[in-house]
């Protein structure tokens, strides 16, 4: 019996002792994981950041360059038809396009997805102002109707979408 009381006093403070070594080590391995990740997720904001706010850029370019006012300044040529200026303005969206898609891995679905609606938009508006006109119309009859049309419309798809642009990139920081 006294051995088994000896043994007891032994054990029950080696056994409270490598209890409170094991939760000390365990919280420690805790808060070592958590600095390694809070480290790790730092290293990859400040790495990803920068070509986030470049989607952005690019992406507010790309709406810039598809307002119709600035895609007739690098479209129109003299002597052209409206049928060709319309040709050339709807390829011009669609290679602007085509040449940032990547950039929807960066930015936000509601964005990419505003784009989108946005560049359908305008060559829809496009195409319907060529639709008003004769069949021997010129470029600058087609120019002229959407130089109007985008005079008149203030709260276009592609504002909207410039807008909300420029406010989520606003949040990156």
């Amino acid at each position: 019996m006294e051995l088994f009381r000896d043994v007891l006093l032994i054990m029950l403070p080696a056994l409270m002792t490598g209890t409170a070594v094991f939760f000390i080590i365990r919280h420690y391995n805790l808060l070592d994981k958590q600095k390694y990740e809070r480290e790790n997720l730092a290293e990859r904001m400040r790495l990803v950041t920068p070509v986030r706010l470049q989607a952005y850029e690019r992406m507010v370019l790309l709406l810039e360059r598809m307002m119709p006012s600035q895609l007739i300044m690098r479209n129109v040529l003299p002597g052209t038809t409206a049928s060709e200026l319309q040709n050339s303005l709807v390829s011009n969206i669609r290679q602007e396009f085509d040449h940032n898609l990547s950039q929807q891995l960066y930015i936000s679905s509601n964005a990419w997805s505003l784009i989108k609606n946005a560049r359908e938009s305008v060559i829809s508006e496009i195409n319907s102002a060529a639709e008003k006109l004769e069949q021997g119309a010129t470029a600058t009859d087609l120019a002229q109707l959407l130089f109007q049309a985008e005079m008149m419309n203030e709260n276009s798809s592609l504002n909207k979408a410039l807008e909300f642009l420029k406010t989520e990139a606003r949040q990156l920081f």
